[in-house]
């Protein structure tokens, strides 16, 4: 798909640049498309390091072209759907201007529509398409906010798919946060969260799909 029928040469130049720069982030059946809608929009991407708190933001800046990061160590498809995401920004941002509510139903019809011409593409696996269309019903103001999103997103993610996360785990079993040596125990679903208890009795909401050390049997000192 494309939205320029001719381009210019300094275009052809810049769009090649684009492409260059971006074909180790996203999918290669996405790669022209994505490259032209950042051209079309005008807007300036930037590959960021991984914010624990986000996937990517939005920034209009008028007159000066408008702003988009996204974390560079994402998946291909996790990239796109962040692209997406933030594109719905910019557009919901042009066609209602800045009061509109930033997850509100502007932005959802406007991330459904951005959405709607990778579905047409051969891009997304079956599963993933089909999660993924279930999402964009009533798209969540993160993938994140979406565990049946991220359980398949992971499918497809080489450095995840094979590290256990929380919601693998029955209620009751013992487990260490990767990367962090606090032993806990869960003790129920709670939704997108997962209510869990430190071994001295504190309680605290974890997302589910937090990657964990190989759970024990035993109860962890």
């Amino acid at each position: 798909m494309k939205i320029y029928e001719t381009l210019s040469q300094t275009q052809i130049q810049h769009k090649t640049k684009l492409m260059q720069a971006l074909q180790k982030y996203l999918p290669q059946n996405a790669l022209e498309y994505c490259t032209e809608l950042i051209m079309y929009h005008k807007l300036h991407l930037h590959i960021e390091v991984e914010r624990k708190s986000k996937y990517g933001d939005y920034s209009a800046h008028e007159g000066k072209g408008n702003r988009i990061s996204i974390n560079h160590n994402l998946s291909r498809f996790e990239f796109l759907i962040t692209f997406v995401h933030e594109l719905a920004h910019h557009t919901a941002h042009k066609k209602y201007g800045p009061s509109h509510d930033a997850h509100g139903e502007e932005w959802k019809k406007e991330f459904q529509q951005c959405m709607r011409p990778f579905f047409d593409m051969e891009i997304f696996p079956f599963d993933l398409k089909l999660t993924l269309a279930k999402h964009m019903k009533n798209p969540k103001y993160s993938q994140s906010a979406d565990v049946k999103l991220l359980e398949v997103l992971r499918k497809y993610d080489s450095r995840k798919a094979n590290q256990p996360t929380l919601s693998q785990l029955p209620d009751g079993a013992f487990f260490k946060i990767k990367g962090n040596e606090i032993a806990m125990r869960r003790i129920e679903k709670l939704r997108t969260y997962v209510l869990c208890e430190t071994l001295n009795g504190k309680k605290y909401r974890v997302h589910s799909m937090v990657e964990i050390e190989k759970p024990s049997e035993e109860k962890m000192k």
